[in-house]
């Protein structure tokens, strides 16, 4: 392993200016800088992690709160996560909590110092955790939103203005009636979280701003609620011609279940996935048209900003919302005329 003696001594320089240049401690000249960092170059050496952190008395670890839920893939949120750190020098490690003990298990973590700062995920708009965090002043940043933000630095997927632009340009295709399906998580710890609720009123205000008419409904994780949500849609408001899902499961049964009633997509009824998994639209068929979660951007900036808060950032609180990029499949069409819909009642009606 390459020491700070090595590089010194390639240098020709004490190890007290290695350290100088290494740290940011004291100013040191240029050309002895240059040659300094030159000698780092050529022998490949790397900063002791933890000499670092027992120097600095901090951990330079973040942690980041990840929930047990089996719905949900976090695989890009970690991952990006994990990067933008490493680039910091700082490790992540993963903090699995169960919803019934959070608050306790991160005052664990925070109070016994094993992190610097935490990340939270799953955010809901009344969250408990939050709370906790704000009154042990203790450094953290959000992968979501609560209701109040004020001073909080978070970044979050920008549901308002995806879910507007979709249901634009089913508006534009000459849809009128859409159909909005996201995850019901009313009897669940989740409750409160935060996606559904704000894509939920998002919707509500597009379609009544535009005298479109649409039904929301609400989907559990239960696979006979899947498998019966084209009979519901269908049922509760026949002239529904195109969906818009938050759902992911719920988008797939769909996909799924309306051809076996009849229903051609996109010639009788459209389907957009918000939100979603581009790698599991594309498998459909037809492949699905998604407005893909930003995972991997999400991570990194929330990385990056609670890394910039333990450096002494004193700022105004990092507050970014990151749209979700459209990807053109074959499940969006242009709404069916009235004479496709008149013909397909009288064959439905026709014994």
């Amino acid at each position: 392993m390459v020491t700070m003696q090595d590089v010194a001594a390639r240098a020709n320089v004490s190890i007290a200016t290695v350290s100088f240049v290494v740290n940011g401690t004291k100013p040191v000249s240029q050309q002895t800088r240059e040659r300094i960092t030159k000698a780092i170059e050529e022998l490949g050496y790397r900063r002791n992690a933890m000499a670092r952190a027992l120097a600095s008395r901090k951990s330079r670890t973040i942690a980041l709160i990840y929930p047990l839920l089996e719905h949900h893939n976090h695989h890009s949120f970690v991952a990006s996560a994990a990067a933008a750190a490493e680039e910091r020098e700082y490790h992540l490690v993963l903090w699995p909590i169960h919803s019934g003990n959070a608050t306790a298990e991160i005052a664990s973590l925070v109070q016994t110092g094993m992190a610097d700062g935490v990340l939270l995920m799953e955010v809901q708009l009344e969250d408990e955790r939050v709370n906790y965090l704000q009154q042990a002043k203790a450094p953290f940043a959000l992968i979501g939103r609560t209701r109040e933000l004020t001073g909080i630095d978070y970044v979050d997927i920008d549901f308002e203005h995806s879910t507007e632009t979709a249901i634009e340009r089913l508006a534009a295709l000459g849809h009128t009636n859409i159909a909005l399906v996201i995850e019901d998580f009313s009897r669940t710890p989740l409750a409160q979280y935060s996606p559904p609720v704000r894509v939920e009123e998002v919707f509500r205000t597009v379609m009544s701003t535009k005298r479109l008419s649409g039904t929301v409904f609400r989907v559990s994780h239960d696979t006979s609620a899947m498998m019966s949500l084209a009979d519901d849609i269908l049922g509760t408001d026949p002239e529904t011609t195109a969906i818009i899902a938050m759902h992911d499961e719920a988008a797939l049964a769909l996909v799924m279940a309306l051809p076996e009633r009849g229903m051609q997509i996109p010639q009788d009824i459209s389907i957009v996935g918000i939100a979603s998994a581009t790698t599991i639209g594309a498998v459909m068929h037809p492949p699905l048209t998604t407005y893909e979660a930003p995972g991997a951007a999400l991570g990194r900036l929330a990385a990056e900003a609670l890394i910039a808060r333990l450096e002494g950032g004193g700022g105004p609180p990092t507050q970014v919302l990151v749209p979700c990029p459209p990807h053109l499949g074959a499940s969006v069409g242009p709404a069916p005329s009235q004479a496709r819909i008149e013909a397909k009642a009288e064959a439905a009606d026709s014994p």
